[in-house]
């Protein structure tokens, strides 16, 4: 009988303990990641007919205070463009992950320089 209640107790406080888990990093995380940041502020993303990478990088893997979130656009209606890199900048700051800076790249097909570069294609 004593095995029964221990069990019990057990089994009850393992429950209860999953719940205040699931609670704790509801509040820890923040559904207002960078990545989620960007996929709200460029909607178009999901009905642009070019093919669409995104990468999300933080400066560490514990308490991480710097992010960059990459777009890259490839197969874009423009012929003179190969592909368009948007990168993201982000800081940590407050428990809220703060937009700090938005460059954006092109990759040329013609020219020279065949890498990501500021200067609109010719």
């Amino acid at each position: 009988m004593f095995r029964l209640v221990a069990v019990s107790a057990m089994c009850l406080g393992m429950l209860s303990g999953c719940a205040t888990t699931q609670n704790l990093v509801s509040k820890v995380s923040s559904s207002d990641t960078p990545l989620a940041q960007v996929l709200k502020e460029r909607s178009d993303l999901r009905k642009n007919l070019s093919t669409v990478e995104i990468r999300q990088y933080f400066n560490n893997v514990e308490s991480p205070t710097a992010a960059e979130v990459k777009v890259t656009e490839t197969g874009l209606l423009d012929d003179s463009v190969r592909s368009i890199r948007t990168v993201y900048s982000f800081k940590h700051i407050q428990d809220d992950w703060k937009l700090v800076n938005t460059k954006k790249e092109y990759q040329c097909n013609r020219g020279s320089n065949k890498g990501f570069q500021t200067n609109r294609c010719p």
